[in-house]
């Protein structure tokens, strides 16, 4: 059975403040949740054209998610490095990025240099592009190919041919961890169908409203959500987390719907299942769970091929270091990932 902290884990997200996509700080409350990571730190993987207001950028203008990161570490008293990668895509598979500027160069530092100081190989989760876990293996291929235990993966689609958006962010980059030989454990974002596709064998999208996930959550913790999720802009990033877990700022974020897609591959990393209890659904650790109904999930070996249009072919074999999501199918899934994450953030240490 898994101990309490014994996986060495390097958290890789495309958070941002304010939020791009607001699930990005439900999954990094999820990692500090999960008590067997030993979480070493969190790269923040910004793309420019979210750091800029339009034309030029996507929409408004974000930062890097420095505060939601530093918020978190406060309340529930730990030290979490942070550090930011590259915020251009990658010219080609190859590229390190070693030319850009001095700024973005430490959130692939931070990467190798946890690896070089790991003493177990390390599980590298990725909720975003693939820019900074490639750009780091074109550095030191041998480093992270010794002391990557496995790359959790949201990324890209299950069939079809349609472009997933993290594939988008860097295609070059999502080309180039495929080729890498790396051990990775892959969770595609959208299916062949879509990306909101709630009953595929191989989805891992799933639907619930904030109330659903937030119910019963300490205020301090219903005020970090709150504060990300409004894009406040007050400097006093402390105090704001003992005043805005209610009143109208809550009530308006506790009205809204969350899309997710990537709980799923965060919660197997950590060894739990999806089970019912006598409480209701849960993530248990899977030791724990033998003689309880379970909503069965899988990672399945896969032969795995990518081309030059970053789509990636694969078939199903006995044994491999590439793996494959795969769930009982059925839209229920929902209701049941919201309960057990709802009761796993309850247990936030806040």
């Amino acid at each position: 059975m898994t101990e309490p902290s014994s996986i060495p884990l390097l958290h890789i997200t495309d958070l941002y403040h304010p939020p791009q996509d607001p699930d990005d700080q439900l999954d990094l409350a999820t990692v500090i949740a999960l008590e067997e990571f030993d979480l070493k730190g969190v790269v923040l993987d910004v793309t420019q054209r979210f750091l800029e207001a339009a034309p030029s950028g996507f929409d408004i203008p974000r930062d890097p998610g420095f505060i939601p990161v530093t918020q978190l570490a406060y309340l529930t008293g730990r030290t979490i490095p942070v550090a930011t990668g590259p915020a251009q895509p990658l010219r080609y598979p190859q590229d390190d990025v070693r030319d850009q500027p001095r700024r973005e160069q430490a959130g692939i530092e931070l990467v190798l240099d946890t690896l070089q100081s790991s003493d177990k190989p390390v599980v590298v989760t990725v909720v975003g592009s693939a820019r900074v876990v490639a750009a780091a293996f074109n550095r030191d291929p041998d480093l992270v190919r010794a002391k990557t235990r496995a790359v959790v993966l949201n990324a890209g689609s299950s069939g079809g041919t349609h472009r997933e958006w993290n594939v988008e962010l860097d295609p070059a980059a999502y080309e180039g961890l495929w080729r890498s030989g790396l051990p990775v454990h892959w969770y595609p974002c959208t299916t062949e169908h879509s990306p909101f596709d709630p009953e595929h064998e191989r989805s891992t999208y799933w639907k619930t409203s904030h109330r659903a996930l937030f119910e019963h959550l300490p205020d301090a913790l219903r005020a970090w959500f709150a504060y990300g999720y409004s894009g406040s802009a007050r400097g006093d990033i402390l105090r704001a987390l003992a005043e805005m877990g209610r009143g109208a700022v809550w009530e308006h974020v506790e009205a809204g719907i969350r899309h997710m897609w990537s709980t799923a591959s965060l919660v197997m990393a950590a060894g739990h299942v999806l089970a019912r209890t006598p409480q209701g659904w849960r993530f248990i650790p899977a030791a724990k769970a033998e003689d309880l109904k379970q909503w069965p999930w899988y990672l399945d070996p896969i032969e795995a091929t990518i081309d030059d249009e970053q789509q990636v072919s694969w078939q199903v074999v006995e044994e491999s270091q590439t793996h494959l999501f795969r769930r009982q199918s059925g839209a229920a899934f929902g209701d049941a990932m919201a309960e057990a994450l709802n009761a796993l953030l309850r247990t936030l240490p806040v």
